[in-house]
């Protein structure tokens, strides 16, 4: 575990301890940060999707600025790098 999360985590119990009824409201947060993470993980997926259909065929005339702009988009945030198909994609 990071420090980070260490020193997020002792806050949050040190909070609870002095206000116990505030847990209810720290977990409705965490379902509401699951909630995000998961909308912008399919977002992400739809738009890998659609990068990798438009690759496949290749057909789309201005396919090359589609698949672009959704690399870009989810730069740094992708399993795989694709830095280099986006320069590539630039030229």
């Amino acid at each position: 575990m990071s420090y980070e999360r260490e020193v997020f985590l002792a806050g949050v119990m040190k909070y609870i301890e002095k206000d116990p009824e505030a847990a209810a409201y720290v977990a409705d947060y965490v379902q509401a940060g699951l909630r995000t993470a998961l909308k912008e993980a399919n977002h992400r997926a739809a738009d890998m999707e659609v990068a990798l259909v438009t690759i496949a065929s290749r057909k789309h005339k201005g396919s090359d600025q589609l698949i672009k702009s959704k690399l870009e988009k989810w730069s740094g945030k992708t399993s795989l790098n694709w830095d280099w198909l986006i320069e590539r994609l630039g030229q």
